[in-house]
């Protein structure tokens, strides 16, 4: 993690961390001290108000609680990504600062401009503030070129450097968003995508629904045939959700076997339609072990639809969906569940 405050605010939000760890009966584990130290520091804004929310209702916070905090709100941000950008954005900036030092002429006003830079940079913290400096850069390094014609050469590496970096950004952007297991969208980036759709619901009145599903029994493969096995088995889902949805559609892992489809304008019977497309595919399929050939036999999901109702939010409509789903697995698994259906 990036961490710049000084020593009096690291050893003052040390305490606090420990005094949580003590509170809570944490140990002082990599996972625990991180997620609490990014909670007293107040620099992870999501994450400081999902613990927020869980303390406000008396719920518990042990190791496993924490651990999911933590790949939701850290380890699968964009933290890491947007440090290692911005290192690269500020010794690009020291160097055109250079070249301004170094020529002769009035460049004082990109100076300035330069420096203001600097100190924005210091208060990133996402893909859209690295793209707003990157943006700012290519400018000034425009309007140096036509104003000082020794620096020309120089600066048209700098701005080729910082289109370079433009397209690297939305690489990583791209990478920041996508399971690393199953190359699906991550939870990160269907949060974004469902308050586009959101939007897009409320503005042009038409629906879309989400499917979540989650593997029935997954828990014995794992135990079965190990956890590689299991990832195997959650790839191979995964490439079966992606052959069944449209080019505008979203399958994301949503956590663990749980996965989850997003519909845009699509409604409860459209979203049933590609959800017995999805189980039917799965009732012929027999998974082997492809190094052993073993037989591991047929892998079903229990599936849940909820279409959104104007003006909920995303947390409420995919709520909904997982209240359908575990209502299949409740009822036999293998099977599909309308939320509308329970309403009734």
């Amino acid at each position: 993690m990036n961490y710049s405050e000084s020593d009096t605010q690291a050893g003052e939000f040390l305490r606090l961390t420990l005094g949580f760890l003590a509170k809570h009966n944490l140990p002082a584990t990599p996972v625990n001290y991180t997620v609490w130290y990014e909670y007293a520091s107040g620099k992870n804004p999501k994450l400081r108000q999902a613990i927020d929310q869980i303390l406000e209702k008396k719920l518990p916070l042990n190791k496993n609680h924490v651990e999911t905090l933590y790949q939701k709100f850290i380890s699968d941000g964009d933290r890491v990504v947007i440090s290692r950008l911005l290192i690269k954005l500020n010794l690009m900036l020291r160097e055109i600062t250079i070249y301004v030092v170094e020529t002769e002429g009035d460049l004082s006003t990109h100076g300035q401009t330069l420096d203001n830079l600097s100190d924005q940079i210091k208060d990133i913290h996402d893909f859209d503030g690295v793209k707003n400096i990157i943006d700012q850069m290519l400018d000034t390094t425009k309007a140096i070129i036509q104003s000082g014609s020794r620096l020309q050469t120089r600066m048209k590496v700098s701005s080729e450097d910082l289109k370079q970096l433009h397209k690297e950004l939305d690489v990583s952007q791209k990478e920041a968003r996508t399971d690393s297991l199953t190359g699906l969208t991550n939870r990160r980036g269907l949060e974004k995508r469902l308050e586009i759709e959101r939007i897009r619901a409320r503005q042009n009145n038409v629906p879309f629904s989400v499917i979540m599903l989650d593997i029935d029994h997954f828990k014995a493969v794992n135990d079965t045939f190990g956890h590689l096995v299991g990832d195997s088995l959650l790839k191979g889902f995964a490439a079966i959700l992606s052959s069944q949805v449209r080019r505008k559609d979203l399958a994301a892992r949503y956590g663990g076997e749980e996965f989850l489809i997003l519909l845009p304008e699509t409604n409860v019977e459209g979203a049933y339609t590609v959800s017995e497309k999805i189980r039917t595919i799965l009732c012929k399929k027999e998974w082997t072990i492809k190094e052993s050939g073993k037989r591991i036999g047929q892998i079903k999901a229990s599936m849940g639809i909820a279409q959104y109702k104007l003006d909920e939010t995303g947390n409420e409509v995919i709520s909904r969906a997982d209240e359908a789903m575990y209502h299949a697995k409740n009822t036999g698994r293998d099977r599909i569940v309308i939320h509308s259906d329970l309403e009734a």
